[in-house]
């Protein structure tokens, strides 16, 4: 209702964004060059087909965080980060 998050069945609508109180901004646009290839119905069908792959590309790159960044929970359980904030990868 809040933020437009999809959920499901079981979720109630305070899971997402706890009613409003933590609502993330919407995803930029995506770049012109990227839209007209989603355009394209050919080009569509490879992005999708491909999507895995090129999302593992990326897995190697670095990661950035906007808002409070990295934290490190202390020792004593499974080794464990909590990113806080958007992720991009630095290129």
């Amino acid at each position: 209702m809040h933020c437009g998050a999809f959920l499901l069945s079981t979720e109630d609508n305070s899971f997402c964004c706890q009613n409003g109180n933590h609502v993330v901004p919407p995803l930029q646009a995506l770049p012109n060059h990227m839209q007209a290839l989603l355009q394209i119905p050919s080009q569509r069908r490879h992005l999708i087909e491909y999507s895995c792959v090129i999302n593992n590309l990326f897995s190697f790159a670095g990661i950035g965080v906007t808002g409070g960044g990295f934290q490190h929970f202390p020792a004593g359980g499974p080794p464990v980060v909590a990113i806080t904030g958007r992720t991009y990868h630095l290129i």
